[in-house]
């Protein structure tokens, strides 16, 4: 019994290209929004960081397992929402990416070493717990048009395997991300500003 099935990227390329795409265009929204709320004052993080003294090479490193559980229940939230048609699901994914793309308008040079090294990698595996909310929630529509949730989901194996792969390589994303977050992105950071 495999766990994917044949046909997997040419059956879900659309719908991840779809939330791959809801999530970029929020960022980019969310850049202009810090660009024009930063009034200005463009680049003032990185300013204010290059002339605090350095502290000796030490780097402030987070816990990748509290980084991981906290993306992870985040990502967990935005695939349950798929039972409620994913309405819950679209608003927290754009309300993330305008979340991620506000500190690209405001500094760019702070943004790119502080959140680009793992940020790439942690919405992708947003980006893939919205195209899973969206799976659920075509499920669910086809469990009210059948009316018959057993012969629904007896009928849609694959469909529901496909389901769980996706969440399966999103765990995987977040615990890469949650260790480049926790371990490398302070040490670039740290060497970036000369801290």
């Amino acid at each position: 019994m495999k766990l994917i099935e044949d046909g997997f990227f040419k059956r879900n390329k659309k719908i991840i290209l779809i939330t791959v795409l809801i999530m970029l265009g929020s960022a980019v929204v969310g850049a202009g929004i810090g660009f024009i709320n930063g009034e200005g004052k463009y680049n003032q993080i990185s300013d204010n960081l290059r002339t605090l003294q350095s502290n000796d090479g030490e780097t402030v490193e987070t816990s990748s397992l509290f980084l991981f559980i906290h993306n992870l229940t985040a990502d967990l939230i935005i695939i349950i929402g798929g039972i409620l048609f994913s309405i819950i699901s679209v608003i927290s994914v754009i309300f993330n990416g305008v979340m991620i793309g506000t500190p690209f308008g405001v500094d760019l040079a702070f943004a790119a070493s502080s959140i680009l090294p793992h940020a790439i990698i942690e919405y992708l595996a947003g980006a893939l717990a919205l195209a899973a909310a969206f799976k659920i929630t075509q499920l669910e529509i086809k469990i009210i048009k059948n009316r018959n949730l057993r012969d629904t989901l007896s009928e849609n194996k694959v469909f529901i395997k496909d389901i769980a792969v996706i969440i399966i390589i999103m765990i995987v994303l977040l615990a890469v991300a949650a260790i480049i977050e926790g371990h490398i992105t302070p040490r670039i950071v740290t060497w970036y500003y000369g801290l």
